[in-house]
Formats: C-alpha cells, sequence, structure tokens
C-alpha cells in the first residue's frame, strides 16, 4: 500500500505524541512480593518495567500519559501487593515556586530578594593559627572556626559524595581531593558540572588549602560527585533517590544535598532512611522560601541547615521550622566555580556545605555513623542568640568539635 508523504508526517507525528505521553512512575511493592508476581502486577496495571529500585523495595515503569488520572491511580493503590506510588517527577529541585535553592550571585541578589544592607565581615570565632593564608579563607570558614581545627584534622580519607549538578573535578582547589563520580542521569556521562552549583558546593566541604583560591571545612576531604541534575538545575525523582542509594551503597560517609522540593516523597524519603541506615550522615538545606522547610532537609534522618548572615543573623531568604538542626554562613559565601574561578553566592544551598565538612571532620575525629555524627555536631554547637526555629541547635564551632 502506497502511502501519501502528507499521511506519512501524520503518521510520524501521532507517534511522537504517543512517545511524548509516555511518563515514568515508581510503584513500591511489599517485601513478600517476588518479582514474577510484580512482573504480573505491572502487566495488570498496563504498565511496562523500566528498571528495579530493590534498595527501597520499588520498580520504575512507564505509563501512558492517560494512566496518570486519578481512577487509574486509585487502581495501582489497590492493587495486591502495591504499598506506594508516585510518578517520576522532573522538575527544577534547585529554583522553583516556594522553596529555592539556586545559588544566586551577589550581583542579582538585590533583584531577587530586594535591596538588603551590605555586610561586614563576620565576628572570628578565634583568630587564624600560624602559617593559615588569611585571604584564602572565606568568612563563613573562618566563623564556624574551621582553621583552629586543623591542627587536629583536615578530614583526610572521610568520603563525602555531593548529590548536585556534578563537580568540575578539574578546578585547582577540587582536583587534589576529588575521588570519584556516579553519574545518574547517564551513567555512560562524565559527572562534569555544567551548572556552577555543585562545584560551589565543593568548594566549601574541601577546597584544597594550597595558599590561594578558597579554603574548605575540611580542606582533605574526598569528594565524590553524584550528578543528578543537569546544568538548568532539573532532574527527575528517579535519579534522585538513584543518587542517594548510590552514596549508601558506595561506602559515603557524609552526603550533601543543597537540593529539594516544597513536599516531600514516599520513595525520597526512603532512599534516604535505605542511606541513613547504611552509614551516611545527609546534610539537607532548608531551602531560601523564608517560609516552610524543603525536602528532604524536612526529613528526621537528614541534618537540615538553615542559612546565618555575617551579623549572626537568620538570612532574609532562609526557609526556617521545628525540622532545622543548624544555621550557618550562608550569605557573601566565596567559593569555586568551573573553569578555575571563583564567585560568592547567596543561599542555604551555600550555608549546607559548612555543615557537610564540619561532619567530615567529626568522622575524621572518630564520630560513628549519622547518630554518633550528629551527637558531635549538637556538643559543639553554640547559640547566635535567635529563635529555635531558626538555628537549631547553633552554630558549630569546628574547634569544640575535634577536641
Amino acid at each position: 500500500m502506497k502511502i501519501s508523504t502528507a499521511m506519512a508526517l501524520a503518521v510520524a507525528l501521532l507517534t511522537q505524541a504517543a512517545a511524548a505521553q509516555a511518563k515514568q512512575v515508581i510503584v513500591g511493592f511489599r517485601p513478600e512480593v517476588g518479582a514474577m508476581e510484580r512482573a504480573e502486577s505491572l502487566k495488570r496495571m498496563g504498565l511496562k518495567f523500566v528498571e528495579a529500585l530493590p534498595e527501597i523495595g520499588a520498580v520504575v515503569a512507564e505509563a501512558p500519559d492517560f494512566k496518570m488520572a486519578a481512577d487509574f491511580e486509585a487502581a495501582v493503590r489497590s492493587e495486591p501487593g502495591v504499598d506506594g506510588f508516585e510518578e517520576d517527577t522532573h522538575r527544577n529541585w534547585l529554583n522553583f515556586e516556594g522553596v529555592s535553592f539556586q545559588g544566586l550571585p551577589l550581583p542579582d541578589f538585590g533583584a531577587v530578594m530586594g535591596a538588603l544592607p551590605r555586610f561586614e565581615k563576620a565576628p572570628a570565632a578565634s583568630s587564624l593559627p600560624p602559617g593559615v593564608n588569611k585571604e584564602e579563607v572565606p568568612w563563613g570558614i573562618e566563623r564556624v572556626n574551621a582553621p583552629n581545627a586543623w591542627a587536629k584534622t583536615k578530614g583526610e580519607g572521610v568520603k563525602v559524595a555531593v548529590i548536585d549538578t556534578g563537580i568540575d573535578f578539574n578546578h585547582p582547589d577540587i582536583k587534589a581531593n576529588y575521588a570519584g563520580c556516579y553519574n545518574a542521569i547517564d551513567a555512560k556521562v562524565s559527572c562534569m558540572d555544567d551548572n556552577g552549583h555543585g562545584t560551589h558546593v565543593s568548594g566549601t566541604i574541601a577546597g584544597a588549602l594550597d595558599g590561594k583560591g578558597v579554603a574548605g571545612v575540611a580542606p582533605k576531604a574526598r569528594l565524590y560527585a553524584i550528578k543528578v541534575l543537569d546544568a538548568e538545575g532539573s532532574g527527575g525523582l528517579v535519579g534522585i533517590i538513584k543518587g542517594i542509594v548510590w552514596a549508601g551503597n558506595n561506602g559515603m560517609q557524609v552526603a550533601n544535598m543543597s537540593l529539594g522540593a516544597p513536599i516531600g516523597t514516599i520513595f525520597m524519603r526512603a532512599a534516604v532512611k535505605y542511606a541513613t541506615l547504611r552509614g551516611v550522615t545527609i546534610v539537607a538545606a532548608a531551602g531560601n522560601s523564608g517560609g516552610a522547610m524543603g525536602c528532604p532537609a524536612c526529613y528526621s534522618d537528614t541534618i537540615a541547615v538553615s542559612a546565618s548572615d555575617s551579623k549572626d543573623k537568620i538570612a532574609g531568604f532562609s526557609s526556617r521550622g521545628a525540622e532545622v538542626d543548624f544555621i550557618a554562613p550562608g550569605v557573601d559565601v566565596k567559593s569555586s566555580v568551573p573553569g578555575g574561578k571563583y564567585d560568592t553566592y547567596d543561599g542555604t544551598s551555600m550555608a549546607t556545605p559548612h555543615v557537610a565538612g564540619l561532619a567530615a571532620l567529626a568522622v575524621a575525629r572518630g564520630a560513628k555513623g549519622p547518630s554518633g555524627v550528629r551527637a558531635a555536631l549538637k556538643r559543639s554547637a553554640k547559640s547566635i542568640g535567635l529563635k529555635a526555629e531558626e538555628q537549631g541547635a547553633g552554630m558549630i564551632d569546628a574547634a569544640a568539635l575535634v577536641k
């Protein structure tokens, strides 16, 4: 049968439309449901298997868009053996309505946040030790008193995962401490940072102490890039879950999550629980809404961090709530950015790596597991005069932490 050019074009467009309508969903099964039963269950629901997420007892499946209707969701939830169901939402996890995690370069800060006063240098927790170049120590690193912990430990050998946009592993302040990566978006592609957010976070955690550039809180910790977000800061829920699980399966001791969403998901929470039970201390950004906390910082298994300015006030943009565990510098934070450069950002994204670096110091000094790290951080935190929902236990003093 001969098909006209117009008909062929119409068929192609319909095929493309059908492909565009396909959506991924995550389906959780009870532990007693075996692989064969799961396959039969997916078939009954009209879902096509994509991959398993065995660590959280779930599978990823493909569903036509029309199947996302409420009646379909109800049918899935009533399927024997199924105990959870979520769409694999693809969103910007760094900047979205209500809660923003994207680091903001200072030239744009006024336009985004309104006209805020400039800040003075932080009150130093104590003087810098001999031999440390003041120009290499950003105010936030000095404020948490990291330089006065370095005689005891610089975080040597501690494995820190940066679950983010990747890391520029060629950056002169990161290259020496970069140890490996996992790309949850495409395992065949490198974890090079094509956004800048992950590299900025990494410099605050473990920028090398080499007399130039910027030094991190734990300048000899080992950095692992877990790339779950693209150049725009976007990614799928499945990718983030896989990144968290990878951290749990590969011996990471600390994980930094300067990302989030305004509401939680049952499967991300399960992944956080899984990684925590395998020894990963997950440090998460509160969010920049000025209001309620984002997630995963909202989960009790994570260490949630709000942001302070250099006058020890809570940053106006910082989210807050009963879930906040600690506060850390998050305004006018200088760190590394791709291409061997440096820039100054604001956000709870920038506060969080200060605490991740402090967690690495705690691990290096013998803190065992997430509960041990949390206890060590809490013992060394001091109130800066804010409400509990703004500062949690307060600002951590690195020198007290490593005693």
